[in-house]
């Protein structure tokens, strides 16, 4: 049986993290978010709480180790076959975080407030959360170019 290199299962590896987090981050964005923002006020903001606090968990996770696989495939390529695309596309996943922390987190913040249904009328409780899938779109889109990428210099360069 032919051993896989490394460089081979650090493409498998990034390609594997950012489908998994695209996929994950389009099912928030296309059915969870629009199947609940019309519900009872208590029990939208406590799923959207719940729902974050675990998807975090996993997708930050994902990010770290889609990115670092990406940017492992490029160093440990044969240097005849290196394709930039790995690191455009790492490049490109790892800019969530950032993202993640100052576009998004002041209004998680607020969400996650223990105080938020006290202090908060509906409304804006449901006008940030539809901010936030707004944001998080972003997410999405960014994870699915990457993926597509990582595919992409999976499928032309092996």
């Amino acid at each position: 049986m032919k051993s896989i290199a490394l460089a081979d299962a650090l493409k498998l590896g990034a390609v594997g993290c950012t489908g998994l987090f695209a996929g994950n981050a389009m099912y928030i964005n296309l059915v969870d978010i629009p199947s609940k923002i019309n519900l009872d006020i208590r029990f939208l903001l406590s799923s959207w709480k719940d729902a974050f606090h675990r998807a975090k968990k996993i997708q930050g996770g994902l990010v770290i180790l889609g990115s670092a696989c990406g940017y492992g495939a490029y160093y440990f390529e044969v240097p005849s076959n290196r394709c930039k695309m790995y690191l455009i596309a790492s490049t490109a996943f790892l800019s969530l975080w950032p993202w993640t922390l100052f576009f998004m987190f002041p209004d998680i913040g607020k969400l996650c407030a223990e105080d938020c249904l006290e202090k908060r009328d509906e409304a804006w409780i449901r006008d940030h959360i539809r901010a936030w899938n707004t944001k998080h779109m972003v997410r999405t889109v960014v994870s699915l170019v990457s993926f597509g990428a990582f595919t992409f210099a999976l499928w032309v360069h092996g």
